[in-house]
């Protein structure tokens, strides 16, 4: 095997070296250029022989030249370098670039005798893996901080105040009704409505302080070095002024509010998680006690909202643990003293609370949407029951309520009439009652939903009526069948005039829409005659019988003693 003459490996090098795409140098010991390789021009932008005899530290930024040469002393000491060195290197026209370089010494070798250096751009790289990183700790929408970021901050925070002796406050933000604003306009719309909230926020705290977006609609403020709660009031008071100034969204003009639960690092916690959790608990509050406000967390929200998540635990298993009942009120009809209907109410009977009444549970129910399921429930056992009543020679109608979420699904005719054919009912036995709130929330939709039950049979009938401020418009285009007056009403009939003179309106409006009238909440013999002698068609209330179970029905049917 022939060898290579020796000027034939030194061209091959040489041409290697010329044409490499990495930058080599060979640099004296006291780090002087002594050889620069073409690829230092492509990447650099200087002039080809620029950069021979000076010392390549004087263009490494400050803040990384220290330990570049730190480094190349050590090289020189005759330490291998092991792992590649990234720096700040600026190029002719000012600008700095990523660079990542290895040493070796050749000081001994002959006809190089200096420290050789091979260095690559790596600037890609790095912004790569900066936006990478950035990604990672801030929101893509708004460009804020994330929870990762957050919860960093957080601790840092919580740290230094236990040095100082100084409070941390957490915010928690929660858009009101933004679903609803999503809904009407658009994905798109609704992105750039929660951007232009980031920003709102930000414009209310300090510098220093960090708005951050959790997800959805929610978002935190984190107030480190504070001096107590009312430098948290302040900032809250802020965000709720600057939330509600209007926002112009394809071509409208809408508004937003806010509910916000602030809680203190270390009156009300003692770590982070306990701190956003509190927050949390103290948001709830205000979004219970109307929206657009702020609550702080207090140990009595604490309490609640422990017996909330008791009950939402216990709600869970009700239907399978069979802790859920159903209880009958008649209604009677006025005109013949006789009872032709009954309203299903649901109650709980808890092993260790005892019996518990809807206005406990229901609320919870809806906000974790249990009571699709339990509403599912009710009208089983309800059209259940109607079959064992008819086979027993009992022909009721049964209402039932159906919840807001409840009738929000898209399914829902087809559920009640599989229900209803599963069981063996006749729709016109069932009746179903909406909230007039629940109704105008979405009426357009509300009206189609309404018909489709119609059409298979089933009565309609409006609850709650007069507290909802429905529009007339659209109450003469709801195929309903019965207007039932709230309790609210009937209260203090005949004695106040002025519920006595709403009672009779809306009689008059039902007879004029061809709609029957319920009242409800009936408790004295007098508010029952009033209400017959008003023309009030039918009517409930403990005046006439509590709510009783199944097999007590037939006892209370054979009176007639009503009034």
């Amino acid at each position: 095997m022939s060898s290579r003459p020796p000027e034939d490996t030194d061209a091959r090098f040489r041409a290697l070296v010329q044409n490499s795409a990495d930058i080599i140098t060979i640099h004296d010991q006291n780090g002087v250029t002594v050889f620069v390789s073409p690829a230092a021009s492509r990447v650099l932008g200087y002039p080809p022989g620029q950069l021979i005899g000076r010392s390549p530290f004087e263009s490494i930024h400050p803040r990384d030249a220290g330990r570049i040469r730190d480094q190349f002393e050590q090289v020189l000491r005759g330490k291998q370098q092991t792992t590649p060195l990234e720096f700040r290197f600026r190029r002719a026209d000012g600008s700095w670039i990523y660079l990542e370089a290895i040493g070796t010494n050749l000081v001994h070798y002959p006809g190089i005798e200096g420290i050789v250096l091979t260095t690559r751009d790596i600037t890609q790289r790095k912004l790569a893996d900066e936006r990478i990183q950035y990604l990672a700790h801030h929101d893509t929408l708004t460009n804020l901080p994330n929870r990762a970021l957050m919860l960093d901050r957080l601790q840092v925070s919580l740290a230094q105040a236990q040095r100082w002796g100084q409070a941390v406050a957490a915010l928690l933000v929660d858009l009101d009704r933004f679903k609803v604003l999503n809904d009407t306009f658009g994905p798109a719309h609704g992105d750039e409505i929660l951007r232009q909230m980031g920003n709102r926020l930000k414009q209310c705290t300090r510098e220093g302080d960090t708005v951050a977006r959790l997800g959805g609609d929610e978002f935190m403020v984190l107030l480190p070095n504070l001096a107590g709660p009312q430098g948290a009031a302040s900032v809250a008071e802020k965000i709720l002024q600057g939330i509600a100034r209007p926002l112009h969204v394809n071509g409208q003009e809408v508004f937003l509010s806010a509910s916000i639960g602030l809680s203190l690092f270390p009156d009300d916690a003692k770590n982070a998680d306990e701190l956003i959790r509190n927050a949390d608990t103290a948001m709830y509050s205000a979004k219970r006690l109307g929206r657009n406000n702020y609550q702080f967390f207090t140990h009595d929200l604490n309490l609640q909202m422990q017996e909330r998540l008791f009950i939402e635990h216990g709600l869970r298993v009700a239907e399978q643990r069979k802790e859920l009942r159903l209880l009958y009120q008649p209604k009677i009809k006025l005109g013949e003293r006789i009872i032709t209907g009954l309203e299903a109410l649901v109650r709980w009977h808890h092993p260790s609370l005892g019996l518990i009444f809807p206005e406990r549970f229901i609320p919870i129910a809806e906000d974790t949407g249990l009571i699709v399921p339990i509403g599912e429930w009710v009208l089983r056992s309800a059209c259940e029951q109607i079959r064992t009543w008819r086979d027993d020679g009992l022909h009721l109608v049964v209402a039932v309520n159906l919840s807001a979420r409840q009738f929000r699904q898209e399914n829902l005719a087809q559920t009640i009439c599989n229900i209803l054919t599963e069981t063996g009912v006749s729709a016109n036995y069932l009746e179903l009652e909406i909230t007039e709130s629940d109704i105008m929330q979405n009426a357009e939709s509300a009206i189609a939903t309404l018909e489709e039950l119609k059409a298979k049979g089933i009565t309609i009938s409006i609850d709650d009526f007069g507290t909802g401020y429905s529009s007339l418009s659209y109450l003469k285009r709801l195929p309903l069948d019965i207007l039932k007056i709230d309790r609210s009403f009937v209260r203090d009939i005949p004695a106040d005039h002025d519920d006595a003179a709403i009672v009779c309106a809306i009689i008059a409006l039902a007879r004029s829409m061809d709609m029957k009238v319920v009242a409800e909440g009936v408790e004295s013999r007098s508010q029952a005659k009033f209400l017959f002698q008003s023309g009030c068609d039918f009517a409930q209330g403990y005046y006439f019988s509590p709510p009783v179970a199944p097999e007590e029905v037939r006892t209370v049917l054979v009176r007639r003693d009503f009034l």
